[in-house]
């Protein structure tokens, strides 16, 4: 079963969602779009409306596109989809290797109000122009009912946030419960909230499917987020 565990928001100021969008339309043949998830896109169009032109006419002045993740690149306009670079890796420790192997230039970073400082003071360390705005938030969710732990074999977490808004509700899983955590940012945040996750480095839901069914037993359940 599904039960997600984080609400999507808005963020409160818009005008640094408007701002990068502007700088968008001024992007060159050095310049780096870089989207890490596959939300990014559409809670950044409901700030700027006219986004898709935007991105179509800096396309056409030679805009690079980098995601990460197959998802992400398929949530960006189609326009973008045929000239999007997905490197390989699941983190944004891996897109920072792979921009670090680019000519420096100027990366545009529309992200979560939660994301993580990697990419941009790992590119502005090394010399890029960085741009980075928070484009949407990530709450809690308030209403979740949650079935007894006793009849599931298992709980997959798809990031740091979502384990860490699992912890208020459940602080300790019973002993024979297994975390399974995608990724390392999020089998880190598990590990530091005390658990023993099994790490799943593969984001997409076939290999995520794949790696669970290897370890939980044949009559467990899983809830997933």
């Amino acid at each position: 079963m599904t039960e997600p565990l984080l609400q999507i928001v808005p963020v409160a100021d818009s005008g640094p969602a408007r701002a990068l969008a502007h700088r968008l339309s001024e992007a060159d043949s050095l310049t780096w779009l870089v989207v890490t998830s596959p939300r990014t896109w559409k809670w950044w169009q409901i700030a700027v409306t006219e986004l898709d032109s935007v991105l179509t006419e800096a396309l056409a002045r030679g805009l690079n596109v980098a995601t990460v993740g197959a998802k992400t690149a398929s949530s960006l306009p189609a326009a973008a989809r045929d000239r999007t670079i997905i490197p390989s890796g699941i983190s944004a420790e891996d897109m920072l290797g792979f921009l670090l192997e680019q000519t420096p230039g100027t990366a545009l970073l529309p992200a979560s109000a939660r994301a993580r400082r990697v990419l941009p003071d790992g590119l502005t360390a090394a010399g890029w122009q960085v741009q980075q705005a928070a484009i949407y938030g990530t709450v809690a969710r308030r209403d979740v009912r949650l079935p007894a732990l006793d009849g599931l074999g298992g709980v997959v977490v798809r990031s740091a946030s979502a384990a860490s808004a699992l912890a208020n509700l459940v602080p300790q899983p019973p002993g024979d419960f297994t975390v399974f955590a995608v990724g390392p940012v999020t089998s880190g945040r598990c590990r530091d909230l005390g658990w023993q996750p099994v790490e799943i480095s593969s984001t997409q839901r076939g290999a995520v499917a794949r790696a669970i069914a290897g370890h939980l037993r044949a009559d467990g359940g899983m809830l997933e987020q």
